[in-house]
């Protein structure tokens, strides 16, 4: 009859439990990274989007300064809105030459905004 002597059997069973949780928690933590980096990347995208948005949105209101107040709410061709509110200048707080412009532009939920006193 042989007597099993070897007492290390275990080990190295743990041991590798320990190295693959431990690798686990690296790959979760790296894709949990990696997500939040994806979505920011995403979402810049449609900041930039809203933001030219708005932009066009002044451009519009200066393109046509005889008639200012004829521009509200336009869609662009790539889904953007913008929104433009004139004040006349000496009402409402507007102390501008001519006219006080706030241009909103929103694409995909995300609104930037622009003012010019004209």
């Amino acid at each position: 009859m042989t007597e099993n002597t070897n007492h290390e059997s275990g080990v190295a069973v743990t041991l590798s439990i320990l190295i693959l949780s431990a690798m686990l928690a690296i790959a979760l933590g790296s894709s949990a990274i990696i997500l939040r980096e994806i979505r920011f990347a995403r979402e810049s995208n449609f900041y930039v989007r809203a933001f030219f948005a708005a932009d066009s949105g002044i451009e519009k209101v200066l393109t046509n300064r005889n008639n200012p107040s004829s521009i509200a709410n336009t869609q662009l061709e790539n889904g953007a809105v913008f929104r433009v509110t004139v004040v006349q200048s000496g009402t409402d707080g507007c102390s501008a030459d001519n006219f006080c412009i706030e241009s909103i532009g929103e694409y995909q939920g995300t609104k930037r905004a622009i003012e010019v006193n004209y």
